[in-house]
Formats: C-alpha cells, structure tokens, sequence
C-alpha cells in the first residue's frame, strides 16, 4: 500500500447545484414551457456529454501528465498519486493496469494483466531517507494467492533495507527500487530526458 500523505485534495465542481441555480433563474425568465425546457435540455445535455467524453479525455490528459514527470516530480506526489502514476507507466509496457478500490484492497495496490497473466504492485512513495522494509513484501506475498496471481511487485521512489531484499528473493517478488523506477519513466515515458539518480540507496 502506498504511504498516504496528509495533503489536501482539490475538490470538483458539483454539477448538482449549478443546475438548480440556472433553473431558478430561468424559471422566472420562462414565457412557456417550451421556452423553459430548452435551456434545461442543453444542460442535460451538456452533463451527459461530460460524463462520456469529458472523465475518459481528463483521464487520458492526467496519464499524459504522470508519463511525462521526472523522478524528482514523483517525489512529490501523494500515495494515492503515485498508484495512478504507475497505471499508466505498465500500460506502456504492455499491461492493462487497474488501480485497486480499496488502500491496499488485500495487499495490492495495482493489478496489472497481460497475456492471461496477473502480476500485483504494492506501490511505496515515501520521504527522503526512508527505505521500504519487510512489509511491503509480506503483503505481496500474502496477496498472490487471493489475486491467483504468478508475480508480485514492489515499487518504490526509494530503495529497500537489506531484509526486504533477502525476503523478496526467498519469495520471488520483484523489487523496483528509484534506480529503476528512473529507467522505466526513460523507457517507457513521453519525456526522453533521462533522469541521474543520486545513489542515496548504496
């Protein structure tokens, strides 16, 4: 699961009320019903098209975003940011990526399918100087069988401590640490500046 940073979200507009104020408005203004219902149909109109095309091309325009970010971008993004960034970045390799529901539904955080084959990721953004242990491992583990998955993953902007590593490699779980992270988002992302890591993890 990835670490949850206490950072407050921008909310969306609700549609909700803006429609009940534009009908109050109109209402007055209204010589029929035919005069009334028009302005209302546009509306509807406009939401259900909103609704279709407008969260798919705003997800399309967010991947776009992630894809193109440098390492020290993903420094700074919120857990829940950082499973949404990496969705994309396996879909660049090939998986279709789901971003689980749940923090960590059953100790995944991402379901990446391909070829009839399900990997998980449990993704780990953190601060600087901390180092992904033995947990994130375990719950990897712990979640293949639920999942009827042949690979786990643990991804991180940081590195692991020297147990994770033994733990893994007893386990067969894959570990991308910043080192790594870095040569995905160089091969598989929309900005090809590829990013030096600093070897804080050695």
């Amino acid at each position: 699961m990835a670490k949850r940073r206490r950072r407050r979200q921008p909310k969306g507009i609700s549609i909700t009320p803006i429609a009940v104020i534009i009908v109050l408005l109109i209402l007055p203004q209204a010589k029929s019903l035919y005069s009334f219902f028009i302005p209302i149909f546009i509306i509807l109109l406009f939401t259900g098209a909103y609704f279709l095309f407008g969260k798919p091309i705003a997800g399309y325009i967010q991947a776009r975003r992630y894809l193109q970010s440098s390492i020290e971008d993903v420094d700074g993004l919120s857990g829940h940011e950082f499973e949404h960034f990496l969705a994309p970045l396996y879909e660049q390799q090939g998986y279709r990526a789901e971003v689980t529901k749940g923090s960590g539904e059953y100790g995944a955080d991402l379901i990446l399918k391909r070829k009839g084959c399900i990997s998980i990721i449990q993704a780990k953004c953190y601060g600087e100087g901390k180092k992904v242990g033995v947990k994130a491992v375990q719950e990897v583990v712990g979640a293949l069988a639920m999942y009827k998955a042949s690979e786990g993953i643990v991804v991180t902007n940081r590195f692991f401590t020297k147990q994770a590593e033994n733990l893994a490699k007893a386990n067969r779980v894959k570990l991308v640490d910043r080192h790594e992270l870095a040569e995905l988002m160089y091969k598989y992302g929309k900005q090809p500046n590829k990013q030096l890591v600093e070897s804080e993890g050695s």
